[in-house]
């Protein structure tokens, strides 16, 4: 990737990237975007990085942080333990908590790559000209219930964002 930005003529830096944030000065960053990169990080790493990164950010600047959705099992299960490099699974609320113990407000979490509806367990209908008695609609009702919530735990969003700012 370095090289590839450097023949598009990007300036990059490559090396550790809480020792780039470390040598820097107090507010002289606009923003700051990582993609599939927290969840590499041990949580104590993780946590000094937060706090060099609020101090290298100007009032006003975003931190935006793109990971892998552990919250939804399939994501978890299909690509997060197939990747030997990963560290530590950060579920959305517990990166939120770390970004705003950082000092960061107004955080919102947005969820991204949702599952196709076509890949998701189906629900079932009474159809048209079915003639259920009040058992067989309750079954019905029952069986969709639970379908809805295993979707949500299997096939939810497979990835998400912190996005706060340094005020």
């Amino acid at each position: 990737m370095v090289e590839l930005c450097r023949s598009r003529g990007l300036t990059v830096d490559e090396g550790d990237a809480l020792a780039y944030l470390e040598s820097l000065a107090d507010g002289s960053l606009g923003g700051l975007f990582a993609a599939q990169v927290v969840e590499h990080f041990q949580p104590g790493y993780l946590m000094r990085l937060l706090d060099v990164a609020f101090h290298a950010l100007r009032p006003g600047s975003r931190l935006v942080l793109e990971t892998l959705n552990p919250a939804c099992w399939s994501a978890f299960f299909d690509s997060y333990i197939r990747d030997v490099t990963h560290a530590w699974p950060l579920h959305p609320d517990t990166l939120s908590f770390l970004v705003t113990a950082a000092g960061f407000q107004r955080i919102e979490v947005r969820y991204m790559t949702p599952y196709s509806p076509d890949h998701k367990l189906q629900r079932v209908s009474g159809g048209r000209d079915a003639a259920l008695t009040p058992a067989g609609i309750s079954m019905m009702e029952t069986f969709n219930a639970n379908v809805d919530c295993l979707n949500g735990q299997l096939f939810s969003n497979r990835d998400y964002a912190v996005i706060a700012e340094r005020l």
